[in-house]
């Protein structure tokens, strides 16, 4: 997985509106549809952390030892973006099973946080879902609990939405993203790095700036707030 020219804040190069294209075997890693926003994510915090699934999704070549859940037992036709699309789908149906005690989710909701947390895939780590009201400060707590994961290399999805002020619909989580690691050498204090699967794209934002927001935010999926986090714990 590679991304566009290096930028980010504090190296003095600009970083374009539209953030770093994130690629997968020189495809644009985007969600297959408006529902896999969850799925893209988990599949790209699962890869970050297996090499085997990495692999996979850039070259198409077989995993070596298990075969990661993300994967397809049958063969993917096409390219990287054709087997990023079946992982997604692959990840979609696992979190929608047992969602609601023993009924499964609605397909057209996309993934709700618990069983995201459930589902999500990373060595050493398991993750629960932390709300976050960003108008108080325990909201400033969870995003500096974020940055500091991703300090030690642990990626965080995160649930964006909107408030009541949109309407209920909106007050309640509505997209996912991802704050990834930084590169080696490359942090910057009070900053995070967060992967938008709908573009398919990193963007540099302050940890600042994701507090009292009152506009949406392209880093955010277009949405105003974090409102949940799932923070890493040890397994």
């Amino acid at each position: 997985m590679t991304e566009g020219p290096a930028a980010a804040a504090g190296t003095g190069v600009t970083e374009p509106a539209d953030g770093l294209p994130v690629l997968l075997g020189g495809a644009r890693a985007r969600q297959v549809d408006g529902t896999t926003c969850g799925s893209a994510v988990l599949v790209m915090l699962a890869a970050t952390g297996d090499p085997a699934l990495a692999q996979w999704l850039e070259t198409g070549g077989p995993p070596a030892g298990p075969r990661p859940p993300e994967v397809p037992e049958e063969d993917v036709a096409g390219g990287a973006e054709e087997r990023f699309a079946a992982a997604q789908q692959r990840v979609k149906a696992a979190t929608g099973r047992r969602a609601l005690g023993p009924l499964p989710w609605p397909t057209s909701l996309g993934t709700p946080p618990w069983t995201a947390a459930r589902e999500a895939r990373f060595p050493g780590l398991r993750y629960r879902v932390r709300p976050v009201d960003d108008t108080t400060e325990d909201g400033a707590t969870v995003l500096g609990l974020v940055e500091g994961a991703n300090r030690r290399g642990h990626p965080v999805p995160l649930y964006t939405g909107g408030d009541v002020r949109g309407g209920l619909a909106h007050a309640v989580p509505r997209h996912v993203v991802l704050a990834v690691p930084p590169p080696p050498g490359a942090a910057v204090p009070g900053t995070l790095r967060v992967y938008e699967p709908s573009r398919g794209a990193v963007f540099t934002v302050r940890s600042a700036d994701l507090l009292g927001r009152t506009e949406a935010m392209p880093a955010l999926g277009g949405w105003t707030h974090v409102v949940a986090a799932l923070l890493p714990v040890p397994a």
